[in-house]
């Protein structure tokens, strides 16, 4: 069993890892998107893709959103490992507890998200029938 812990921890370090890079890249698209918005021979042809001073910060939120469940699974797979080499029960213990964090935030994530497409959904099914009005 502790070897299965020791194998999920450092696959969780791994996909921790990925995740920091993701958010990284995404910040640095949404910096390189601001900057091609900002370019005198694009800017017209920008606006009108709808490029603007506000994809910056959607990016940086969508980064941010991204690097917390990261964070927790790295802080996870962390302890987990130290737990398991010293064979340390509050580590273990502290680790789980650290994973649940990642678990409750994953859920109000998905909350979230559901709601929103929901109300996309809502909107797109009632601007569709006042068309055809």
């Amino acid at each position: 069993m502790l070897n299965n812990l020791h194998e999920v921890a450092k696959w969780g370090k791994v996909l921790a890892i990925l995740g920091f890079v993701l958010s990284a890249f995404t910040l640095l698209f949404g910096m390189f998107m601001q900057g091609f918005a900002k370019a005198p021979a694009l800017e017209e042809s920008a606006a009108n893709v709808g490029l603007s001073g506000f994809t910056v910060v959607v990016y940086a939120f969508v980064a941010l959103v991204y690097f917390f469940p990261s964070l927790y699974l790295f802080s996870f797979s962390s302890r987990m490992q130290q737990g398991v080499q010293e064979r340390n029960r509050q580590q273990v213990q502290r680790a789980i507890t650290k994973l649940k964090i990642l678990f409750k935030f994953l859920a109000i994530m998905m909350g979230l998200f559901l709601l929103l497409f929901g109300a996309s959904l809502v909107m797109l099914v009632t601007g569709v029938s006042e068309l055809q009005v």
